[in-house]
């Protein structure tokens, strides 16, 4: 097997007007600057995206549309990962999801070695933001406007991080991780995101926590897949800190990396030191 010529055309869409090679992150929708343009009025103008992450996995993202996405006949009302043969339906296009070759671990090790690009250790600002009870959420509202209320959030959320030069790594359901390197000029950008997560956090629903973290990760990017794979301790340190987050009940966190290089432009308030699990010592902790 190629490994290089199979890692471009592990997945592709099927339609009417033919096949649609998939070899990254896609927008589905009626406006020409997607990467698949659907032509009809039910259709939104940014209705759907197809992300690609952890070498090889596409997932199915709603974002906010009028008239919903459709997998395998079900209303898509969070990110789904896709697999072979799934049926989409988006504003009465129907499109099948092809991806006959299956991503092992086997797989994804092999791709992994052969095409990825030099791996960097660099230092990167890492969001993780996350609904706040969300098995709750779906219990509480039905599934149209579950879904709509989730895939508008999500892609206010996008627009935030794409507007200030960030990108979005992850999708995981019910929040997603972000991420910016680090330059001289980032911290003006990790500002006015805070600010504006701040001011979408004060809409009714869906209430949702984000933390930020500054540490340095290691970053292997997959070219064939215009995808780049973050690892290492910092990315599970930030994960490790949104979980602190949410059972203090605090909408917003800081590592103490993040008020250090912050110093003096933000107000933080001490929660006080904590145990991480898996990280040796104890860690300041901060709220704004």
């Amino acid at each position: 097997m190629n490994v290089h010529k199979a890692a471009q055309e592990i997945a592709w869409l099927e339609a009417d007007d033919g096949r649609h090679a998939l070899r990254g992150t896609g927008s589905l929708g009626r406006s020409s600057d997607n990467t698949i343009v659907l032509q009809s009025s039910k259709v939104s103008r940014h209705h759907a995206l197809l992300h690609l992450q952890n070498v090889g996995e596409f997932w199915l993202i709603d974002l906010g549309s009028a008239n919903g996405t459709y997998l395998n006949t079900h209303r898509l009302h969070r990110p789904m990962r896709l697999c072979d043969r799934d049926q989409i339906d988006i504003g009465g296009t129907k499109l099948t999801f092809h991806q006959p070759l299956n991503v092992s671990a086997k797989y994804r090790a092999t791709v992994t070695r052969r095409t990825v690009q030099k791996v960097e250790t660099v230092s990167c600002w890492l969001l993780v933001a996350d609904i706040v009870n969300f098995t709750s959420l779906c219990r509480s509202v039905v599934t149209g406007r579950l879904a709509q209320l989730l895939g508008s959030w999500l892609a206010a959320c996008k627009e935030i991080v794409d507007k200030h030069f960030g990108t979005t790594n992850k999708y995981l359901g019910d929040g997603f991780l972000a991420y910016w390197r680090d330059t001289d000029e980032v911290s003006k950008n990790i500002l006015d995101v805070i600010a504006a997560l701040k001011e979408l956090q004060k809409q009714r629903e869906p209430r949702f926590r984000f933390v930020l973290h500054l540490g340095s990760v290691a970053i292997g990017g997959m070219a064939s897949m215009g995808e780049e794979s973050l690892m290492g301790r910092e990315v599970n340190f930030v994960f490790r800190l949104e979980k602190l987050a949410g059972s203090l009940g605090e909408g917003c966190g800081l590592s103490d990396t993040v008020v250090k290089r912050l110093q003096g432009r933000v107000a933080p308030r001490s929660l006080g030191l904590f145990e991480i699990k898996g990280f040796a010592g104890k860690r300041d902790f901060f709220a704004i």
